[in-house]
Protein backbone atom coordinates (compact mmCIF):
# COMPACT_ATOMS: atom_id res chain seq x y z
CA UNK A 1 0.00 0.00 0.00
CA UNK A 2 1.06 3.57 -0.65
CA UNK A 3 2.41 5.57 2.24
CA UNK A 4 1.86 8.93 0.58
CA UNK A 5 -0.03 11.38 2.74
CA UNK A 6 -2.97 12.40 0.67
CA UNK A 7 -6.76 12.51 0.81
CA UNK A 8 -9.31 9.84 -0.04
CA UNK A 9 -11.97 10.95 -2.47
CA UNK A 10 -15.13 9.11 -3.40
CA UNK A 11 -17.29 10.55 -6.14
CA UNK A 12 -21.01 9.90 -5.82
CA UNK A 13 -22.50 9.61 -9.26
CA UNK A 14 -25.64 11.59 -8.49
CA UNK A 15 -25.92 15.23 -7.46
CA UNK A 16 -26.39 15.05 -3.69
CA UNK A 17 -27.70 17.90 -1.57
CA UNK A 18 -25.19 18.98 1.08
CA UNK A 19 -27.41 19.68 4.05
CA UNK A 20 -27.89 18.37 7.57
CA UNK A 21 -29.66 15.02 7.83
CA UNK A 22 -32.75 15.55 5.66
CA UNK A 23 -33.87 15.43 2.01
CA UNK A 24 -33.21 12.77 -0.64
CA UNK A 25 -32.03 11.31 -3.94
CA UNK A 26 -29.45 8.67 -4.96
CA UNK A 27 -27.31 5.82 -3.70
CA UNK A 28 -23.61 6.26 -2.87
CA UNK A 29 -21.03 4.18 -4.70
CA UNK A 30 -17.24 3.97 -4.96
CA UNK A 31 -17.25 5.31 -8.50
CA UNK A 32 -14.49 7.84 -9.19
CA UNK A 33 -14.81 11.12 -11.04
CA UNK A 34 -11.66 10.77 -13.14
CA UNK A 35 -11.24 7.36 -14.75
CA UNK A 36 -8.04 5.81 -15.92
CA UNK A 37 -9.68 3.07 -17.99
CA UNK A 38 -10.25 3.13 -21.70
CA UNK A 39 -13.38 4.74 -23.05
CA UNK A 40 -14.60 7.65 -25.13
CA UNK A 41 -14.94 11.30 -24.27
CA UNK A 42 -16.62 14.22 -25.94
CA UNK A 43 -14.21 16.72 -27.42
CA UNK A 44 -14.62 19.97 -29.27
CA UNK A 45 -13.59 20.69 -32.84
CA UNK A 46 -12.54 17.99 -35.26
CA UNK A 47 -10.02 16.28 -33.01
CA UNK A 48 -10.67 12.62 -32.18
CA UNK A 49 -11.67 11.62 -28.68
CA UNK A 50 -8.86 10.12 -26.61
CA UNK A 51 -9.08 6.41 -25.97
CA UNK A 52 -8.38 7.08 -22.30
CA UNK A 53 -10.53 9.36 -20.20
CA UNK A 54 -8.60 12.36 -18.84
CA UNK A 55 -8.37 12.16 -15.05
CA UNK A 56 -9.90 14.36 -12.39
CA UNK A 57 -9.20 18.05 -13.03
CA UNK A 58 -10.36 21.26 -11.34
CA UNK A 59 -8.84 23.34 -14.13
CA UNK A 60 -10.12 24.13 -17.61
CA UNK A 61 -8.06 23.49 -20.77
CA UNK A 62 -7.59 27.25 -21.06
CA UNK A 63 -6.03 27.23 -17.61
CA UNK A 64 -3.75 24.38 -18.73
CA UNK A 65 -2.41 26.83 -21.31
CA UNK A 66 -2.02 29.60 -18.73
CA UNK A 67 -0.09 27.40 -16.28
CA UNK A 68 1.96 25.77 -19.02
CA UNK A 69 3.01 29.17 -20.34
CA UNK A 70 4.11 30.28 -16.86
CA UNK A 71 6.10 27.10 -16.37
CA UNK A 72 7.63 27.23 -19.85
CA UNK A 73 8.91 30.71 -19.10
CA UNK A 74 10.54 29.38 -15.93
CA UNK A 75 12.13 26.49 -17.84
CA UNK A 76 13.49 28.85 -20.49
CA UNK A 77 15.34 30.73 -17.75
CA UNK A 78 16.79 27.55 -16.25
CA UNK A 79 18.11 25.63 -19.28
CA UNK A 80 20.13 26.45 -22.41
CA UNK A 81 17.74 26.46 -25.35
CA UNK A 82 19.28 25.35 -28.65
CA UNK A 83 19.50 28.20 -31.15
CA UNK A 84 20.35 26.08 -34.20
CA UNK A 85 17.59 27.07 -36.63
CA UNK A 86 17.84 23.93 -38.79
CA UNK A 87 17.50 21.56 -35.84
CA UNK A 88 14.78 23.51 -34.03
CA UNK A 89 12.68 23.98 -37.18
CA UNK A 90 12.97 20.26 -37.95
CA UNK A 91 11.74 19.29 -34.48
CA UNK A 92 8.88 21.79 -34.71
CA UNK A 93 7.84 20.45 -38.10
CA UNK A 94 7.89 16.86 -36.88
CA UNK A 95 6.07 17.84 -33.68
CA UNK A 96 3.32 19.67 -35.56
CA UNK A 97 2.85 16.71 -37.89
CA UNK A 98 2.23 14.48 -34.87
CA UNK A 99 0.18 17.07 -32.97
CA UNK A 100 -2.27 17.18 -35.87
CA UNK A 101 -3.23 13.62 -34.86
CA UNK A 102 -3.51 14.38 -31.14
CA UNK A 103 -6.87 13.71 -29.49
CA UNK A 104 -8.86 15.92 -27.16
CA UNK A 105 -8.78 19.69 -26.75
CA UNK A 106 -7.33 21.70 -29.62
CA UNK A 107 -4.16 22.89 -27.89
CA UNK A 108 -1.62 24.89 -29.89
CA UNK A 109 1.48 22.74 -29.43
CA UNK A 110 4.85 24.46 -29.18
CA UNK A 111 8.19 22.65 -29.40
CA UNK A 112 11.67 23.67 -28.24
CA UNK A 113 15.03 21.92 -28.02
CA UNK A 114 17.29 22.03 -24.97
CA UNK A 115 21.02 22.05 -25.70
CA UNK A 116 22.11 19.15 -23.52
CA UNK A 117 23.27 15.61 -24.27
CA UNK A 118 21.08 14.23 -21.47
CA UNK A 119 18.44 11.95 -23.01
CA UNK A 120 15.05 13.31 -22.04
CA UNK A 121 11.92 15.15 -23.12
CA UNK A 122 9.04 16.57 -21.11
CA UNK A 123 5.65 18.15 -21.58
CA UNK A 124 3.98 21.01 -19.77
CA UNK A 125 0.22 21.61 -19.67
CA UNK A 126 -1.30 23.41 -22.62
CA UNK A 127 1.06 22.07 -25.29
CA UNK A 128 4.54 23.27 -24.29
CA UNK A 129 6.98 20.47 -25.12
CA UNK A 130 10.77 20.40 -24.67
CA UNK A 131 13.03 17.81 -26.33
CA UNK A 132 16.63 17.44 -25.22
CA UNK A 133 19.16 17.39 -28.02
CA UNK A 134 20.48 14.20 -26.42
CA UNK A 135 17.17 12.46 -27.18
CA UNK A 136 17.50 13.39 -30.86
CA UNK A 137 21.06 12.06 -30.95
CA UNK A 138 20.04 8.83 -29.16
CA UNK A 139 17.25 8.05 -31.66
CA UNK A 140 18.35 5.65 -34.39
CA UNK A 141 15.81 6.98 -36.90
CA UNK A 142 13.02 9.50 -37.28
CA UNK A 143 10.42 6.97 -36.15
CA UNK A 144 12.09 6.64 -32.75
CA UNK A 145 12.25 10.43 -32.28
CA UNK A 146 8.60 10.67 -33.39
CA UNK A 147 7.77 8.11 -30.70
CA UNK A 148 9.35 10.31 -28.01
CA UNK A 149 7.43 13.37 -29.17
CA UNK A 150 4.12 11.50 -29.56
CA UNK A 151 4.53 10.22 -25.99
CA UNK A 152 4.90 13.80 -24.70
CA UNK A 153 2.01 15.08 -26.83
CA UNK A 154 -0.21 12.50 -25.16
CA UNK A 155 0.69 13.81 -21.70
CA UNK A 156 -0.64 17.17 -22.88
CA UNK A 157 -3.73 15.80 -24.63
CA UNK A 158 -4.79 13.73 -21.59
CA UNK A 159 -4.01 16.70 -19.33
CA UNK A 160 -1.78 14.68 -17.02
CA UNK A 161 0.01 17.77 -15.73
CA UNK A 162 -3.03 19.60 -14.38
CA UNK A 163 -4.49 16.31 -13.18
CA UNK A 164 -1.47 16.10 -10.87
CA UNK A 165 -1.76 19.79 -10.03
CA UNK A 166 -5.41 19.25 -9.06
CA UNK A 167 -4.45 16.42 -6.73
CA UNK A 168 -1.67 18.44 -5.13
CA UNK A 169 -3.85 21.53 -4.69
CA UNK A 170 -6.64 19.56 -3.02
CA UNK A 171 -4.09 17.88 -0.76
CA UNK A 172 -2.87 21.32 0.31
CA UNK A 173 -6.17 23.19 0.51
CA UNK A 174 -8.76 20.50 1.22
CA UNK A 175 -11.90 19.58 -0.68
CA UNK A 176 -13.66 22.79 0.33
CA UNK A 177 -11.83 24.53 -2.49
CA UNK A 178 -13.84 22.51 -5.03
CA UNK A 179 -17.11 23.78 -3.65
CA UNK A 180 -15.79 27.34 -3.78
CA UNK A 181 -14.52 26.98 -7.34
CA UNK A 182 -17.63 25.30 -8.74
CA UNK A 183 -19.79 27.79 -6.87
CA UNK A 184 -18.66 30.46 -9.29
CA UNK A 185 -16.08 32.30 -7.24
CA UNK A 186 -13.65 33.06 -10.05
CA UNK A 187 -11.20 34.72 -7.69
CA UNK A 188 -10.71 31.41 -5.89
CA UNK A 189 -10.04 29.61 -9.15
CA UNK A 190 -7.69 32.37 -10.20
CA UNK A 191 -5.81 31.99 -6.94
CA UNK A 192 -5.60 28.24 -7.52
CA UNK A 193 -4.16 28.79 -11.00
CA UNK A 194 -1.67 31.25 -9.57
CA UNK A 195 -0.67 28.94 -6.72
CA UNK A 196 -0.10 25.93 -8.95
CA UNK A 197 1.56 28.04 -11.63
CA UNK A 198 3.85 29.39 -8.93
CA UNK A 199 4.90 25.86 -8.05
CA UNK A 200 5.57 25.43 -11.74
CA UNK A 201 6.84 22.50 -13.72
CA UNK A 202 9.55 21.98 -11.15
CA UNK A 203 7.23 20.49 -8.54
CA UNK A 204 4.44 18.87 -10.50
CA UNK A 205 4.86 18.59 -14.24
CA UNK A 206 8.17 16.82 -14.84
CA UNK A 207 7.35 13.30 -13.70
CA UNK A 208 4.24 11.18 -14.04
CA UNK A 209 3.07 7.97 -12.42
CA UNK A 210 2.90 4.60 -14.10
CA UNK A 211 -0.76 4.90 -15.11
CA UNK A 212 -0.07 8.15 -16.96
CA UNK A 213 2.99 6.59 -18.56
CA UNK A 214 0.99 3.60 -19.79
CA UNK A 215 -1.59 5.93 -21.31
CA UNK A 216 1.12 8.05 -22.97
CA UNK A 217 2.69 4.91 -24.44
CA UNK A 218 -0.52 3.52 -25.93
CA UNK A 219 -2.16 6.78 -27.00
CA UNK A 220 1.22 7.92 -28.35
CA UNK A 221 1.43 4.72 -30.37
CA UNK A 222 -1.96 5.56 -31.89
CA UNK A 223 -0.71 9.04 -32.83
CA UNK A 224 2.34 7.47 -34.48
CA UNK A 225 0.23 5.09 -36.54
CA UNK A 226 -2.15 7.87 -37.59
CA UNK A 227 0.81 9.99 -38.72
CA UNK A 228 2.22 7.17 -40.84
CA UNK A 229 4.94 5.90 -38.50
CA UNK A 230 5.57 2.45 -37.07
CA UNK A 231 4.54 2.36 -33.37
CA UNK A 232 7.22 -0.27 -32.80
CA UNK A 233 9.82 2.47 -33.17
CA UNK A 234 8.60 3.92 -29.87
CA UNK A 235 9.23 0.54 -28.26
CA UNK A 236 12.63 0.36 -29.95
CA UNK A 237 13.64 3.69 -28.43
CA UNK A 238 12.76 2.46 -24.94
CA UNK A 239 14.71 -0.73 -25.63
CA UNK A 240 17.76 1.34 -26.62
CA UNK A 241 17.55 3.34 -23.39
CA UNK A 242 17.23 0.19 -21.29
CA UNK A 243 20.36 -1.21 -22.89
CA UNK A 244 22.23 2.02 -22.22
CA UNK A 245 21.17 1.96 -18.60
CA UNK A 246 22.45 -1.54 -17.91
CA UNK A 247 24.87 -1.38 -14.99
CA UNK A 248 25.24 2.41 -15.28
CA UNK A 249 23.29 5.52 -14.42
CA UNK A 250 19.70 5.11 -15.63
CA UNK A 251 19.02 7.50 -18.55
CA UNK A 252 17.09 10.53 -17.35
CA UNK A 253 14.18 9.74 -19.67
CA UNK A 254 13.58 6.39 -17.95
CA UNK A 255 13.94 8.03 -14.52
CA UNK A 256 11.31 10.67 -15.32
CA UNK A 257 9.15 8.25 -17.34
CA UNK A 258 8.86 5.11 -15.18
CA UNK A 259 8.07 1.82 -16.89
CA UNK A 260 4.38 1.05 -16.23
CA UNK A 261 5.23 -2.64 -16.56
CA UNK A 262 6.27 -4.47 -19.74
CA UNK A 263 5.84 -1.27 -21.77
CA UNK A 264 7.59 -2.68 -24.84
CA UNK A 265 5.40 -5.79 -24.86
CA UNK A 266 2.29 -3.64 -24.31
CA UNK A 267 3.08 -1.43 -27.30
CA UNK A 268 3.73 -4.44 -29.51
CA UNK A 269 0.55 -6.14 -28.29
CA UNK A 270 -1.52 -3.06 -29.20
CA UNK A 271 -0.06 -2.91 -32.71
CA UNK A 272 -2.72 -4.97 -34.55
CA UNK A 273 -5.47 -2.60 -33.47
CA UNK A 274 -3.68 0.63 -34.41
CA UNK A 275 -4.19 0.52 -38.16
CA UNK A 276 -0.50 1.15 -38.84
CA UNK A 277 0.65 1.60 -42.43
CA UNK A 278 2.11 -1.40 -44.23
CA UNK A 279 4.86 0.91 -45.46
CA UNK A 280 5.48 3.22 -42.51
CA UNK A 281 7.91 6.13 -42.38
CA UNK A 282 11.07 4.97 -40.65
CA UNK A 283 13.63 7.60 -41.47
CA UNK A 284 14.29 10.78 -43.47
CA UNK A 285 17.22 12.72 -44.85
CA UNK A 286 16.26 15.65 -42.64
CA UNK A 287 16.61 13.50 -39.53
CA UNK A 288 19.98 12.17 -40.66
CA UNK A 289 21.26 15.70 -41.26
CA UNK A 290 19.99 16.96 -37.91
CA UNK A 291 21.41 14.01 -36.02
CA UNK A 292 24.78 14.48 -37.76
CA UNK A 293 24.86 18.12 -36.67
CA UNK A 294 24.31 17.08 -33.07
CA UNK A 295 26.73 14.16 -32.96
CA UNK A 296 29.64 15.95 -34.60
CA UNK A 297 29.21 15.65 -38.33
CA UNK A 298 32.31 17.76 -39.01
CA UNK A 299 31.00 20.78 -37.09
CA UNK A 300 33.32 20.26 -34.13
CA UNK A 301 30.45 20.87 -31.74
CA UNK A 302 30.11 19.05 -28.45
CA UNK A 303 26.99 19.06 -26.35
CA UNK A 304 27.46 18.94 -22.59
CA UNK A 305 25.32 17.53 -19.85
CA UNK A 306 23.24 20.19 -18.16
CA UNK A 307 21.78 20.29 -14.72
CA UNK A 308 18.18 19.23 -14.56
CA UNK A 309 15.69 22.12 -14.39
CA UNK A 310 15.62 23.12 -10.75
CA UNK A 311 12.66 21.64 -8.93
CA UNK A 312 11.19 23.76 -6.17
CA UNK A 313 9.26 20.80 -4.79
CA UNK A 314 9.58 17.02 -4.58
CA UNK A 315 10.03 15.06 -7.82
CA UNK A 316 6.94 13.01 -7.04
CA UNK A 317 3.89 15.26 -6.50
CA UNK A 318 2.37 12.57 -4.28
CA UNK A 319 5.04 13.42 -1.71
CA UNK A 320 3.47 16.83 -1.12
CA UNK A 321 1.91 16.68 2.32
CA UNK A 322 -1.47 18.13 3.11
CA UNK A 323 -1.54 21.29 5.18
CA UNK A 324 -5.32 21.41 5.40
CA UNK A 325 -6.47 18.12 6.89
CA UNK A 326 -10.01 18.01 8.24
CA UNK A 327 -10.30 18.52 11.98
CA UNK A 328 -10.09 15.18 13.83
CA UNK A 329 -13.29 13.68 15.27
CA UNK A 330 -14.24 15.05 18.69
CA UNK A 331 -15.61 13.07 21.64
CA UNK A 332 -18.92 14.97 21.76
CA UNK A 333 -21.60 13.21 19.72
CA UNK A 334 -24.93 13.94 18.05
CA UNK A 335 -27.83 11.57 17.46
CA UNK A 336 -29.26 10.55 14.12
CA UNK A 337 -32.29 8.38 13.34
CA UNK A 338 -33.42 7.51 9.82
CA UNK A 339 -36.80 8.82 8.77
CA UNK A 340 -38.25 5.34 8.41
CA UNK A 341 -36.96 4.37 11.86
CA UNK A 342 -34.93 1.44 10.54
CA UNK A 343 -31.68 2.53 12.20
CA UNK A 344 -30.19 5.11 14.53
CA UNK A 345 -26.65 5.89 15.70
CA UNK A 346 -24.32 8.52 17.18
CA UNK A 347 -21.66 10.43 15.23
CA UNK A 348 -19.00 13.06 16.11
CA UNK A 349 -20.57 16.45 16.73
CA UNK A 350 -18.14 18.18 14.35
CA UNK A 351 -19.32 16.08 11.38
CA UNK A 352 -22.04 17.07 8.91
CA UNK A 353 -24.77 14.81 7.58
CA UNK A 354 -25.02 14.69 3.77
CA UNK A 355 -28.22 13.29 2.33
CA UNK A 356 -28.40 10.61 -0.34
CA UNK A 357 -31.99 9.69 0.52
CA UNK A 358 -33.94 9.12 3.70
CA UNK A 359 -32.15 5.88 4.54
CA UNK A 360 -28.80 6.39 2.79
CA UNK A 361 -26.51 8.99 4.33
CA UNK A 362 -22.94 10.29 4.37
CA UNK A 363 -21.40 11.75 7.53
CA UNK A 364 -18.09 13.61 7.22
CA UNK A 365 -16.14 16.49 8.80
CA UNK A 366 -15.96 19.93 7.22
CA UNK A 367 -13.09 20.09 4.75
CA UNK A 368 -13.56 16.41 3.90
CA UNK A 369 -16.27 16.89 1.27
CA UNK A 370 -16.91 19.13 -1.69
CA UNK A 371 -18.98 19.40 -4.83
CA UNK A 372 -17.48 18.93 -8.29
CA UNK A 373 -19.46 18.82 -11.54
CA UNK A 374 -22.70 18.08 -9.68
CA UNK A 375 -21.09 15.23 -7.76
CA UNK A 376 -20.20 15.04 -4.10
CA UNK A 377 -16.70 13.99 -3.05
CA UNK A 378 -15.92 12.65 0.42
CA UNK A 379 -12.46 12.06 1.89
CA UNK A 380 -13.02 11.04 5.52
CA UNK A 381 -16.15 9.73 7.23
CA UNK A 382 -18.83 7.10 6.63
CA UNK A 383 -21.45 6.01 4.12
CA UNK A 384 -24.43 4.42 5.87
CA UNK A 385 -27.78 3.11 4.75
CA UNK A 386 -29.97 0.16 3.76
CA UNK A 387 -30.46 -1.26 0.28
CA UNK A 388 -32.25 -4.17 -1.36
CA UNK A 389 -30.14 -7.33 -0.95
CA UNK A 390 -28.29 -8.78 -3.93
CA UNK A 391 -28.36 -12.36 -2.62
CA UNK A 392 -30.52 -14.95 -0.87
CA UNK A 393 -28.63 -14.76 2.42
CA UNK A 394 -26.42 -12.27 4.25
CA UNK A 395 -23.16 -13.75 2.99
CA UNK A 396 -24.29 -13.67 -0.64
CA UNK A 397 -25.77 -10.18 -0.27
CA UNK A 398 -22.50 -8.94 1.24
CA UNK A 399 -20.44 -10.44 -1.58
CA UNK A 400 -22.74 -8.82 -4.14
CA UNK A 401 -22.58 -5.42 -2.43
CA UNK A 402 -18.78 -5.46 -2.26
CA UNK A 403 -18.56 -6.60 -5.86
CA UNK A 404 -20.80 -3.71 -6.90
CA UNK A 405 -18.45 -1.22 -5.26
CA UNK A 406 -15.39 -2.76 -6.93
CA UNK A 407 -17.08 -2.77 -10.32
CA UNK A 408 -17.78 0.94 -9.89
CA UNK A 409 -14.11 1.56 -9.08
CA UNK A 410 -11.92 -1.12 -10.71
CA UNK A 411 -8.70 0.27 -9.18
CA UNK A 412 -9.84 -0.89 -5.74
CA UNK A 413 -9.10 -4.40 -4.48
CA UNK A 414 -10.28 -6.56 -1.59
CA UNK A 415 -7.55 -6.38 1.06
CA UNK A 416 -9.43 -8.75 3.42
CA UNK A 417 -12.34 -10.93 2.40
CA UNK A 418 -15.64 -10.78 4.31
CA UNK A 419 -15.15 -11.96 7.88
CA UNK A 420 -18.05 -12.89 10.15
CA UNK A 421 -18.54 -10.55 13.15
CA UNK A 422 -21.04 -9.98 15.94
CA UNK A 423 -22.80 -6.83 14.76
CA UNK A 424 -24.32 -5.53 18.00
CA UNK A 425 -25.96 -8.86 18.83
CA UNK A 426 -26.68 -10.13 15.34
CA UNK A 427 -24.76 -11.70 12.48
CA UNK A 428 -22.66 -9.38 10.34
CA UNK A 429 -19.60 -9.15 8.13
CA UNK A 430 -16.69 -6.77 7.69
CA UNK A 431 -14.73 -6.51 4.43
CA UNK A 432 -11.64 -4.37 3.90
CA UNK A 433 -11.03 -2.84 0.48
CA UNK A 434 -8.29 -0.45 -0.59
CA UNK A 435 -7.16 1.38 -3.68
CA UNK A 436 -5.96 4.68 -5.13
CA UNK A 437 -8.26 7.66 -4.91
CA UNK A 438 -9.45 8.80 -8.35
CA UNK A 439 -8.54 12.35 -7.33
CA UNK A 440 -5.29 12.05 -5.41
CA UNK A 441 -4.08 8.62 -6.48
CA UNK A 442 -3.23 7.86 -2.83
CA UNK A 443 -4.18 4.54 -1.23
CA UNK A 444 -7.39 4.62 0.78
CA UNK A 445 -8.66 2.15 3.34
CA UNK A 446 -12.37 1.29 3.58
CA UNK A 447 -14.03 -1.04 6.02
CA UNK A 448 -17.42 -2.24 4.74
CA UNK A 449 -19.72 -3.48 7.53
CA UNK A 450 -22.93 -5.31 6.61
CA UNK A 451 -25.86 -6.94 8.38
CA UNK A 452 -29.59 -7.46 7.79
CA UNK A 453 -32.44 -5.14 8.74
CA UNK A 454 -35.73 -6.39 10.21
CA UNK A 455 -37.50 -5.94 6.86
CA UNK A 456 -34.88 -7.97 4.96
CA UNK A 457 -32.73 -5.20 3.47
CA UNK A 458 -28.94 -5.10 3.57
CA UNK A 459 -27.69 -2.57 6.11
CA UNK A 460 -24.22 -1.23 5.32
CA UNK A 461 -21.68 1.14 6.82
CA UNK A 462 -18.51 2.06 4.93
CA UNK A 463 -15.86 3.67 7.14
CA UNK A 464 -13.27 5.52 5.06
CA UNK A 465 -10.04 7.39 5.66
CA UNK A 466 -6.60 7.79 4.07
CA UNK A 467 -4.24 4.96 4.88
CA UNK A 468 -1.98 7.05 7.13
CA UNK A 469 -4.92 8.58 9.02
CA UNK A 470 -7.07 5.49 9.44
CA UNK A 471 -5.66 4.56 12.89
CA UNK A 472 -6.59 8.02 14.19
CA UNK A 473 -10.15 7.66 12.91
CA UNK A 474 -10.67 4.03 13.91
CA UNK A 475 -11.76 4.76 17.53
CA UNK A 476 -14.49 7.06 16.22
CA UNK A 477 -15.55 4.48 13.65
CA UNK A 478 -15.82 1.87 16.42
CA UNK A 479 -17.90 4.21 18.60
CA UNK A 480 -20.27 4.80 15.69
CA UNK A 481 -20.64 1.06 15.04
CA UNK A 482 -21.22 0.26 18.73
CA UNK A 483 -23.92 2.95 18.87
CA UNK A 484 -25.96 1.58 15.96
CA UNK A 485 -29.46 0.46 16.83
CA UNK A 486 -31.46 -1.42 14.21
CA UNK A 487 -35.24 -1.73 14.36
CA UNK A 488 -36.42 -5.16 15.43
Amino acid sequence: MSKHRNLLVYVLTTALAMQLACGGGGLPSLRGGGGNGEGTTTTGGARPAPHFKPGFNIFSPEQDIQMGRQSAQQIAQQVPLLQDEQIVNYVRGLGNKLADKAPGFDFTYQFNVIATKDINAFALPGGYIFVNAGAIAAAKNEGELAGVIAHEITHVALRHGTNQASKAYIAQKGLGIIEAITGGRETDLGQAVGAIGGLGANALFLKFGRTAEQQADLEGARILAAAGYDPRDMANFFKTLEQQGGGQRVPEFLSDHPDPGNRIAAINEALPGLGASRNPVRDSEQFKQVRARLTGGGTGRALTSSDKPARTGPRDPNDIESSARPAPPIAEVRQYQSRDGSFAFEFPANWDGLVADETNMIFAPKGAYGEYQQSLMVTHGIFIGAVAPGGNDLAAATEAFVRQQLESNPDFRVARRPAAINFNGQQGYVTIVAGPSPVTGAVEIDAIYTTATADGRLFYLIAMAPEDEYPAYQPSFERIINSIRLAR
